[in-house]
């Protein structure tokens, strides 16, 4: 799936159709796709909707990829569950119950209207737990849903086109950041890339206080990366980013995303335990 489609956005964008373009998409059997991201402090570069914004334009690009098979991009789930961001402004958190309540409701609702298979594009590392727990209970009830994080699909070949000191995911990190510069329109763009210039990397995360041995990430163990209110607000090399890496990470993130969501729409699924 490397040759983009000439599919426009409206064809796969829920939030630019009627009920009746819609129908006609859930009759074709489409794939319905739930965005799931956060609105979170994302350091002093990067907008407090970095997540959402990055996980619905990979969504939008890999349903323009589906050409054997209609998908479909339902408005973004703006709200996540991001607890350790909240001692910085611009944070909304949702509680874990509320949160758990909100997307099985939403995907609840997908299937009652008509959707056989529906997938949640998970764009924040918090929800990312929360989600396969809810997710797996949900299927065990027969009900045909999986989650999937944008990043995952493609990681080995994206993690080979970072060029700065974090060769992975972080928060507000170079991957991120180049994300935000490849779609965002030019004005906002420009003040990202300003404002990202000079950050120095930040490649420790603070599981513990500054300056202590952390044994939480070697070990295996659960700990959230508390971000306080001195905290630089960002884990990654954001300066190394560019617009260019942005439009190539685009691209293999939405190829690889749509190569899963082309067996997840017509694979044979047990979604029921006896």
């Amino acid at each position: 799936m490397a040759q983009p489609s000439m599919k426009p956005l409206s064809d796969v964008d829920a939030a630019a159709m009627n009920d009746r373009d819609i129908a006609k998409l859930r009759d074709a059997g489409a794939l319905a796709l739930l965005p799931a991201g956060a609105i979170e402090q994302h350091g002093p570069h990067l907008p407090i909707d970095t997540d959402m914004t990055c996980g619905r334009a990979v969504a939008l690009a890999a349903a323009r990829l589906m050409h054997d098979h209609p998908c479909i991009v339902f408005p973004s789930f703006a709200y996540g569950f991001s607890p350790h961001h909240l001692s910085r402004p611009g944070t909304i958190s949702m509680p874990l119950d509320i949160f758990l309540k909100q997307i099985r409701a939403a995907v609840d609702c997908l299937v009652r209207s008509g959707f056989s298979r529906v997938a949640v594009i998970n764009s924040h590392g918090g929800n990312a737990a929360p989600l396969r727990s809810v997710i797996s209970e949900m299927v065990t009830e027969g009900c045909p849903v999986t989650t999937i994080s944008y990043w995952d699909p493609s990681r080995e070949v994206w993690e080979k086109l970072l060029t700065g000191g974090l060769k992975a995911v972080g928060h507000a990190c170079e991957f991120e950041t180049a994300l935000q510069l490849a779609t965002r329109d030019e004005a906002l763009a420009a003040k990202i890339a300003e404002r990202a210039r000079d950050l120095p990397p930040r490649l420790v995360q603070p599981y513990v206080a500054k300056g202590a041995k952390d044994n939480f990430a070697p070990s295996g163990a659960v700990a959230p990366p508390i971000f306080l209110s001195d905290d630089c607000g960002y884990y990654g090399d954001p300066a190394a980013a560019t617009v260019e890496l942005g439009h190539a990470l685009l691209q293999v993130t939405a190829d690889a995303l749509a190569e899963f969501l082309h067996w997840f729409a017509s694979a044979p699924l047990v979604t029921r335990r006896d």
